[in-house]
């Protein structure tokens, strides 16, 4: 301990780990001066945990302690992407420190780890042991205690997660009692990533090669060709072999560097096609914009709303500024990529979850290092270090997916037009089906509406977009094994006997979605989740789509223990399995998260070729295909059954509904031939249906905003989610009901409070959920509020998480 007035100076530290609180620091060094956004290690307790350095205080509380370690001498966060953090710990109700930590790509982040290890005496007395010599001590220890002994005499020890309901736990304590056992944290800096060798030409005098040295010759050349440095682990073994016989020769030198210096290889620049009017429009204006304005881009489905921002960002990149391109599904990356790297080249940095964390943290270094200027990803891109940022563009900005679900709830829509707004940037919102928030914000003239009514591709232009035609089930029921109307099962062995794509959509992936015993009448479901499981044929399992559960298929009800079990229900798999059935030549994929999801590196670029290239006939798929892709040959879409999403208990079902399906009508078409959508329902009355075969985008937004206004609903008013959970039921409602009361008292009239209820899905991960909902116009008084109430439902067990401007209500 020293004070505040000693040798040092004093650090403002928010801690990335829990409490999350912002503490005072000393650093005891007097020759340097922490910056600010350095990861530091500093002492809680007995703990070691990682902070941020997030100001220089100049007086502070009488004693303080000093920090341990500056983990690195730069900063890892600048100070626009810690201005943005404070804004979000503000407005989301978020302790600092987590939203900091949020902003790191993993691989940047460092991480502390309890771990248990041997102290001196502890391994004195192991070795007396093993000698035989431990006396009546060793005797008293059986074989668990030895094996624990043995296991944390490593120099690291061992974490404590992985003793984690072991035996060994138990006994850990005693260990630690005898003072032969020591517990505390071991922090580990960022990762300087995959080390490679790298040859780089020194000889200013091409050498001559003998007749048997031609493998040094194939180097050298590759050397030059590269502009004079080459990495060998592109190379074989036998040429690596002759550019380490060239280092020895005098000719090149080696060199290791991190992967975080990696460069991309430029790609050809693509010739930019001719904007149509309103492209040229678009560009003109935002292109022509001094300062923060936020522009409104609707533009129907291939609008060529990507043309009008790579031709903003060249006007942008050529005043020397920076861009940021958010998108919300990685789906849409690796072809958005490729469009950006065939007109930008290497000067683009791919920021996204699916990406290696060593792949993530390089982009992100050549971004700080200023080596490239636009930064395109998902929503966590939205804390990229883009310097000089002169455009923001926020791509299908509709899309649920911008919204974080856990920990730091933020929206990356919405902190992309804070950040540029504070970067006095061009924000760009571009969709063909906006969210009412902004449609609602263009209404009042906070953002400028600029629309891109027709088609890019000319002949498409010629061309309404595609009829739609409805379906009705009530009349008309299914064929098909109960999937196809007729009328939908001709169109598509039509469409595809002339040598045309076709795509089905359902927005279910498995093969049935519920499983029933015809017994008794039980279904099966997930012992840790409130939800029926999904059989999934290929792997003869059943799987929760919400903890990752998965069960062998049991041959007889575990209820009844009678073999009745039957499948029920429609997804994607049984969906791929009807078509293959009833078309038996056509070519059929499935684009969905188990052909294609988080995990599968290279298999949804792989799927996106096949039918870019014509090899697929027809493509089944959930939403992953109704985002952004441009399928030219695809002329019919057809949509099985929407109902079960527009039913769902949530205000926004029908605005989601009517988006999804828009955006699936609008891969139909797009190129010389036209197109033609099929959507079965048993429902073509509803909204967010019927406005469909006219594509009638307005009219369906003024509906849905007079009833979203009379409810009180946003945009016309704020909303926060007071969710609560823990594994006791009776604790988790009665802290929900303290939650709800606490709400009323401090609300009054100006907050309205729903609940406390029992969350849709009550039980999730093992885990009791309530809810308290908020709302009100006030959003002063809405935070105030949700503060208060929320800290009136902490007790032992129960998490209250605050979730601002909610998008889920499940």
């Amino acid at each position: 301990m020293s004070d505040p007035g000693s040798e040092g100076t004093l650090l403002e530290v928010a801690l990335a780990l829990p409490p999350f609180a912002v503490y005072t620091y000393r650093d005891p060094r007097r020759d340097t001066r922490v910056a600010v956004g350095a990861q530091v290690v500093v002492p809680l307790g007995s703990r070691r945990i990682i902070g941020f350095v997030v100001g220089h205080p100049s007086d502070g509380p009488p004693e303080v302690r000093d920090i341990e370690e500056v983990l690195e001498d730069e900063p890892a966060l600048d100070a626009e992407v810690l201005a943005l953090g404070r804004w979000a710990a503000a407005y989301y109700l978020a302790p600092l420190g987590e939203v900091l930590r949020a902003a790191l790509p993993q691989g940047e982040r460092a991480a502390a780890q309890r771990r248990a290890r041997l102290t001196e005496d502890g391994r004195s007395f192991r070795k007396r042991l093993e000698q035989g010599k431990a006396g009546l001590a060793g005797l008293a220890l059986d074989q668990v205690d030895r094996t624990l002994l043995g296991r944390l005499s490593s120099q690291r020890g061992v974490g404590l997660r992985a003793l984690r309901g072991t035996v060994e736990e138990r006994r850990l304590t005693d260990l630690i009692d005898r003072g032969w056992v020591e517990v505390g944290d071991e922090v580990t800096a960022r990762s300087l990533g995959r080390q490679e060798i790298w040859a780089v030409k020194v000889a200013s005098v091409p050498p001559v090669f003998g007749p048997r040295q031609q493998a040094r010759q194939t180097v050298w050349d590759a050397i030059v060709t590269a502009g004079g440095e080459l990495r060998l682990s592109g190379l074989s073994p036998r040429e690596r072999i002759a550019g380490q016989a060239l280092a020895k020769a005098g000719l090149v030198r080696l060199e290791k560097r991190s992967s975080s210096l990696f460069r991309e290889s430029t790609a050809p620049v693509a010739t930019p096609p001719v904007l149509n009017p309103q492209q040229a429009e678009a560009v003109a204006t935002m292109a022509a914009t001094e300062g923060f304005r936020a522009f409104l881009l609707h533009g129907v489905t291939g609008s060529g709303k990507t043309e009008v921002y790579l031709r903003l960002i060249e006007a942008v990149r050529g005043r020397g500024r920076g861009a940021l391109v958010l998108v919300p599904e990685i789906a849409l990356t690796p072809q958005l990529a490729s469009r950006f790297r065939a007109r930008f080249g290497d000067d683009v940095a791919v920021l996204h979850s699916g990406l290696a964390p060593a792949e993530r943290r390089a982009a992100w270094r050549r971004l700080r290092a200023g080596e490239v200027g636009i930064a395109l990803g998902a929503r966590s891109a939205v804390f990229a270090p883009v310097p000089d940022l002169g455009v923001v563009v926020v791509d299908e900005e509709h899309d649920p997916s911008f919204k974080q679900e856990e920990g730091l709830r933020y929206n990356g829509r919405d902190l992309a037009l804070v950040r540029a707004q504070r970067a006095n940037a061009v924000a760009v919102l571009g969709s063909a089906t906006p969210s009412l928030e902004s449609y609602r914000q263009a209404q009042l003239g906070r953002y400028q509406r600029l629309s891109l009514p027709l088609r890019a591709n000319p002949a498409a232009a010629a061309r309404p977009l595609p009829p739609v035609d409805l379906v009705d089930l009530r009349r008309e029921p299914p064929m098909a094994d109960g999937l196809f109307s007729r009328r939908l099962l001709d169109a598509v062995k039509e469409t595809v006997a002339r040598g045309e794509q076709v795509i089905l959509f359902l927005n279910r992936r498995g093969f049935a979605p519920l499983v029933l015993c015809r017994a008794c009448g039980q279904s099966l479901r997930c012992h840790q989740c409130a939800v029926a499981l999904t059989f999934h044929r290929a792997q003869q399992e059943l799987a929760c789509h919400y903890c990752g559960t998965t069960l062998r298929l049991p041959h007889s009800c575990p209820a009844c223990r009678l073999p009745r079990l039957e499948q029920l229900g429609t997804g994607t798999e049984r969906v791929e399995s009807v078509v293959r059935e009833y078309l038996p030549d056509a070519r059929v994929a499935r684009l969905d998260r188990d052909t294609a999801g988080v995990g599968r590196q290279g298999a949804l670029e792989a799927a996106l070729a096949e039918v870019h290239e014509g090899r697929v006939d027809i493509l089944v798929g959930t939403q992953m295909v109704t985002k952004g892709h441009d399928f030219a040959g695809v002329t019919l879409v057809g949509v099985l059954l929407p109902d079960q999403g527009m039913n769902l208990p949530d205000f926004r079902a029908a605005e989601r509904t009517f988006q999804l399906l828009e955006q699936v009508a609008g891969r139909a078409g797009r190129a010389e031939r036209p197109g033609r959508v099929i959507i079965q329902t048993y429902n073509p009355e509803h909204p967010a249906i019927a406005a469909l075969p006219s594509h009638d985008y307005e009219g369906f937004v003024i509906n849905e905003l007079a009833r979203r206004k009379e409810a009180g609903y946003p945009p016309f008013g704020r909303l926060v989610a007071l969710r609560l959970e823990g594994p006791d039921p009776d604790a988790v409602a009665a802290s929900a009901a303290r939650v709800a009361d606490r709400g009323r008292a401090i609300g009054g009239n100006e907050v309205r409070i729903r609940g406390p209820a029992e969350a849709p899905i009550a039980l999730l991960r093992g885990q009791t959920r309530w809810q308290v909902w908020l709302s009100s116009e006030d959003r002063v008084a809405l935070s105030i509020c949700a503060q208060k109430a929320a800290a009136a439902g902490a007790a032992p067990g129960v998490w209250v998480s605050i979730d601002v401007d909610p998008l889920s209500v499940l």
